[in-house]
């Protein structure tokens, strides 16, 4: 989707990332200037500052989304905004971490692959509750219009981005943990990428409303430009006829 610099939604968009990066700029100083030693301003803090800003970008995402469910009647926007909303609840009340250190313990896991063994039982609930907001979403996405399909399209790829970020990165700075160095860098581009991808996630929502109006407008139009012909074409069909029977009468006249 192409920005529109004029647009509204595209400057709440340079807001958000301008929000970013004041908050990865923080980080930075708190993480090597003696400047500010409150943990609270890095990036890298469970219900730390920056932390709560996403926790405001997931909240307007599931609202909104669960907005044009309402409004459309729409399953498959439904399942976006569950899935959303799992996502929200998962980092301020930190679901995976904390199933996953149960299903760690009672399986009996181990550390392998340089990984903790709670890393495994993490894996595996996000991994669970990824089949079944999916499966929900494939349901629904079969009996969806193609508008909504687009969308769960667009949507599909931003997850994916924000899925390697979290999972991926977020495995890879477990690896490196015993790397000082290293583990602030991809500490750092695990949350900073979560931040930017969900900033333009948040920005595609809220263009949700306005493109599904122009949509219902463009088919209205549509339906106004196609009726009058197909009226005349039924006009004409019904004209032919008439005058074909008449023919016929005249051909083939009755007797007295």
């Amino acid at each position: 989707m192409k920005l529109n610099i004029n647009h509204w939604a595209t400057r709440l968009l340079y807001l958000f990332l301008a929000a970013d990066l004041i908050f990865i700029l923080v980080h930075l100083i708190y993480l090597y200037t003696p400047v500010n030693s409150n943990d609270l301003y890095s990036i890298e803090r469970d219900r730390g500052y920056a932390e709560i800003f996403q926790y405001l970008k997931e909240y307007w995402i599931v609202l909104l989304l669960g907005f044009v469910a309402v409004r459309q009647r729409s399953l498959l926007s439904l399942g976006w905004s569950l899935l959303f909303f799992y996502l929200l609840l998962d980092d301020s009340i930190q679901i995976h971490e904390s199933l996953g250190e149960i299903i760690a313990r009672e399986l009996g896991f181990s550390a392998a692959l340089g990984l903790r063994a709670v890393d495994f039982g993490e894996v595996i609930v996000s991994a669970s509750a990824g089949v079944v907001f999916f499966l929900f979403i494939a349901i629904a996405y079969k009996f969806s219009d193609r508008f909504f399909r687009k969308v769960s399209q667009d949507l599909i790829k931003m997850l994916f981005i924000l899925a390697v970020f979290g999972i991926v990165v977020d495995l890879l700075h477990v690896i490196v943990a015993q790397l000082p160095a290293m583990e602030s860098l991809v500490g750092l581009l695990e949350d900073g990428g979560e931040h930017v991808v969900l900033s333009f996630i948040a920005w595609y929502t809220f263009l949700l409303p306005e493109r599904l109006q122009l949509e219902t407008n463009n088919s209205t139009a549509l339906e106004s430009t196609i009726r009058p012909q197909d009226l005349s074409e039924n006009n004409g069909v019904s004209a032919g006829f008439a005058s074909s029977l008449n023919r016929s009468t005249q051909t083939y006249p009755t007797d007295d």
